[in-house]
């Protein structure tokens, strides 16, 4: 763990969290937390380690599994991150990262899984936020499938009109890959374009996308 994550403050909410851990321990628990969101950008692979060892340390915190799965997920490992999120789901009953396990499924090779996890009944627990990820998730298990009219369908909805959503980019990015997969490329690149003109941060080739099509 680098000299300046010991230098950070360590959240209230998250000192609650561990307060069941011997005291030595959650405080190196937490650094282990600080330390995945520290390298998960930079180093998926680094604050995958940092989740295995939080992981460890403290199995039984809901949150510390969730950070875990997200570190894990995050490096590709879609085995250990299904792993741990569903454990993290048993402990909270938080609904918020099924899209995320969705999605593992599709990584694991499993889209018709991630399909049967759309229809669960917590899917409909989730939020707006929650819901519309898990339409791009289910759009791209359709698409593993060769479903490419069912892809677009799953990402046809009036959240495609939300500009400042988090999301807004990867939505419109999903809906596009999916119509340029059934041979529409005039609608196709015209939502390559909607999807980069909302991608502050860069998050897709929607542009470069745009750009191949006639």
């Amino acid at each position: 763990i680098p000299q300046e994550i010991y230098r950070e403050e360590i959240d209230p909410q998250l000192t609650r969290e561990l307060s069941s851990l011997a005291s030595d321990n959650a405080e190196q628990t937490a650094r282990h937390l600080l330390a995945i969101v520290h390298f998960l950008g930079e180093d998926p692979e680094r604050a995958h380690a940092h989740g295995v060892a939080a992981s460890t340390r403290a199995g039984r915190v809901g949150r510390v599994r969730e950070l875990a799965g997200i570190a894990a997920y995050n490096a590709g490992k879609f085995d250990v991150a299904l792993r741990e999120l569903k454990t993290a789901f048993r402990i909270t009953g938080d609904p918020a990262f099924w899209p995320m396990m969705a999605d593992a499924q599709r990584g694991l090779g499993e889209p018709l899984k991630a399909l049967e996890m759309g229809r669960a009944p917590e899917a409909k627990l989730l939020d707006k936020d929650g819901q519309v990820e898990l339409r791009i998730v289910l759009s791209g298990a359709r698409k593993d499938l060769g479903e490419f009219d069912a892809a677009v369908t799953a990402v046809d909805c009036k959240e495609l009109q939300e500009e400042n959503a988090l999301w807004a980019a990867r939505l419109r990015y999903a809906y596009a890959d999916a119509l340029a997969a059934t041979g529409k490329s005039a609608e196709a690149k015209k939502w390559f374009t909607k999807a980069s003109s909302v991608d502050i941060d860069q998050e897709t080739d929607a542009l470069e996308r745009a750009k191949q099509l006639p």
